[in-house]
């Protein structure tokens, strides 16, 4: 469910956020999510695409985001497997520290403030509680500036000799963040998951073997 959702978000069906929001809930938060239950927390090590450690000087992206330049101007996209050309990669992370560290940055209306104020959880329970995912709670109003009213990253376009007006960066950066931490834990599950439970699998066999024993 969480891939198709993901699909459909690429093929440009904005609300599908809200799913995925949904989706990431039910895996990943508290003791009755799906990694709670089967108790694969302490085994996966999540993938971690987020730039907010790097100097922000150097590097162009917010979050785990990055902005794709058009005619009209610029859009926030996922990064997926992107990354910032000269910076090292994050190593996978334990999930409460991955889940839980603060990788959003906010802005006051004036300016972007890069240091991180949101984790991954806020923002997913943000849109999951919040937006319609599960159910519609009353909205943070530090959530409403972020996504609606004073998050902005402005650039201007040179074209030859002639520079445009900065103009903000277009879309709602949750929902690209968002997407890209489904990228985040597909790419776990996908590369981490089998190795776990095969693990597993080896020490139950060695558990009942010494028991038969």
């Amino acid at each position: 469910m969480l891939k198709g959702a993901c699909l459909r978000y690429d093929g440009g069906d904005d609300l599908e956020v809200i799913n995925i929001a949904t989706r990431l809930r039910v895996i990943l938060q508290g003791p009755t999510s799906l990694i709670g239950r089967l108790h694969l927390a302490k085994d996966l090590r999540f993938r971690d695409t987020s730039t907010h450690r790097l100097d922000p000087n150097r590097n162009p992206c917010i979050a785990n985001i990055r902005f794709d330049v058009m005619p009209d101007g610029a859009r926030w996209r996922p990064l997926l497997d992107r990354w910032p050309e000269g910076h090292p990669r994050p190593t996978a992370q334990h999930f409460k520290a991955w889940w839980s560290e603060p990788i959003m940055a906010t802005s006051t209306g004036q300016e972007l403030d890069h240091t991180p104020r949101y984790s991954r959880e806020d923002l997913v329970l943000s849109v999951a509680n919040q937006d319609g995912g599960a159910h519609v709670d009353h909205r943070d109003a530090a959530y409403d500036q972020l996504t609606r009213e004073y998050f902005t990253f402005e650039i201007a376009i040179r074209s030859g000799d002639s520079i445009s007006p900065y103009k903000p960066v277009q879309g709602n950066p949750v929902s690209v963040c968002i997407r890209q931490i489904a990228h985040e834990v597909l790419s776990t599950l996908s590369l981490d998951l089998p190795a776990a439970l095969e693990a597993r699998s080896a020490r139950t066999v060695t558990a009942i073997h010494r028991s038969s024993s």
